[in-house]
């Protein structure tokens, strides 16, 4: 995912994308030690909630999400 900027005025929450390179989204296999913490996304859907939407095809099926501040 893209690296955090300034957060969204109008909510406060950090908009963040998938890193992208040359059409393909670039990944990365980071061992089990270095994650520090989960996070909560909000898929970036717009006003409505699309009908398609499923929990296991979110990551999939949208390209920028915003990130939970609050879960905590």
């Amino acid at each position: 995912f893209t690296p955090f900027r300034q957060p969204e005025s109008h909510h406060g929450l950090y908009k963040i994308c998938h890193l992208m390179c040359r059409g393909e989204r670039l990944t990365s296999i980071i061992d089990v030690s270095d994650i520090r913490r989960s996070v909560h996304l909000f898929p970036n859907f717009g006003a409505v909630v699309p009908c398609e939407w499923m929990s296991s095809t979110v990551l999939e099926l949208y390209s920028s999400f915003f990130v939970d501040l609050f879960s905590d």
